[in-house]
């Protein structure tokens, strides 16, 4: 068997133990396929969730390979009230998922098209453990010989350039992925001054 059916084989068999609510299906639709982010690689699932009543509706799995083994995950773990077999998955932390995001913006820029990304950095700021984050901004950013930044400051002059750019600003206000209401001066200077806080 090759490794690429192995791997199909071990997120349909992680669906199939998602089904432990008699009342709730959960089926894989449509195929697998390739994350299609800027800097960031793995799967994703289309599924389909179906109440007893026939109510439907679509979501999707993001899943990744851990491979920064010096960062914890946090284990998540599906319904295991209903089942003695509960399926479960490591998931990154919140730090680590605030670097990834502040990584790719740091090498794209005002290109970056991950709108929502700001949003979600605008979110975790006030929810961070620093010592984590620390080890987490070592292992993406400063320890790593594709990024420039090699210290908090080379971070926060770069963040500050990229959000003072008025195109890169109008299309973060404007996006269709914007879940939050709060200006965009507002989200913008939450994060720089958590970011200064850092330093």
């Amino acid at each position: 068997m090759s490794g690429h059916s192995t791997r199909s084989d071990s997120k349909e068999q992680f669906i199939r133990k998602l089904n432990c609510l008699p009342d709730i299906s959960i089926e894989r639709i449509g195929k697998i396929t390739e994350l299609d982010q800027q800097d960031h690689h793995g799967k994703s699932v289309k599924i389909l969730i179906t109440d007893q009543t026939g109510t439907s509706m679509e979501s999707k799995i993001d899943l990744g390979v851990h491979k920064r083994l010096e960062i914890e995950q946090e284990e998540y773990c599906f319904d295991i009230a209903y089942s003695n077999e509960g399926a479960s998955l490591l998931i990154n932390s919140k730090e680590q998922i605030f670097t990834e995001k502040l990584r790719s913006l740091l090498k794209f820029g005002s290109f970056s098209t991950r709108y929502k990304d700001i949003y979600d950095m605008y979110y975790h700021c006030d929810k961070l453990d620093k010592d984590k984050l620390m080890v987490c901004l070592d292992s993406y950013i400063f320890l790593d010989e594709g990024m420039r930044e090699n210290d908090m400051s080379d971070i926060i002059r770069r963040i500050t350039k990229v959000f003072q750019n008025k195109t890169y600003r109008s299309k973060i206000d404007s996006s269709d992925k914007r879940w939050l209401d709060e200006s965009i001066d507002e989200i913008f200077e939450k994060i720089l001054s958590f970011l200064n806080r850092m330093a």
